[in-house]
């Protein structure tokens, strides 16, 4: 993909940079976790998230220089990552991270009780 007279490089993410991502910004983390993973909102993030995306589906375009593209240049380049990466669309993507995220154990993602109460006396 042609970016300011060079060739921008275009790969699909990996799931560990995924993974690498979403722990690194949590309103990335918060999108990803409704499913809308579309360029409109990804567009509305920080500068610094989009960046970061950018970096990680263009092997030839670091985070500094990213931050420095148009805001179509951006667009351009964060629609051609997401179809590279998730050529099915981002609801089946999502389903399958999810499902694998469930099995690696061989059960459910467990759940945790976020607060305890004292259990009432008896006597």
């Amino acid at each position: 993909m042609p970016v300011r007279g060079d060739q921008a490089i275009i790969r699909g993410v990996e799931v560990q940079t995924i993974a690498d991502l979403l722990f690194r910004f949590p309103d990335l983390r918060k999108m990803w976790a409704r499913g809308n993973f579309q360029i409109e909102p990804l567009l509305g993030m920080s500068d610094t998230i989009i960046a970061a995306l950018i970096a990680a589906g263009c092997s030839n375009i670091d985070e500094a220089n990213a931050k420095n593209l148009s805001l179509d240049e951006k667009a351009e380049l964060l629609a051609a990552i997401v179809r590279v990466t998730m050529p099915r669309g981002a609801a089946p993507f999502v389903a399958a991270l999810t499902e694998m995220a469930g099995t690696v154990g061989g059960g459910a993602l467990p759940t945790v009780r976020a607060t305890t109460s004292p259990r009432p006396s008896r006597g």
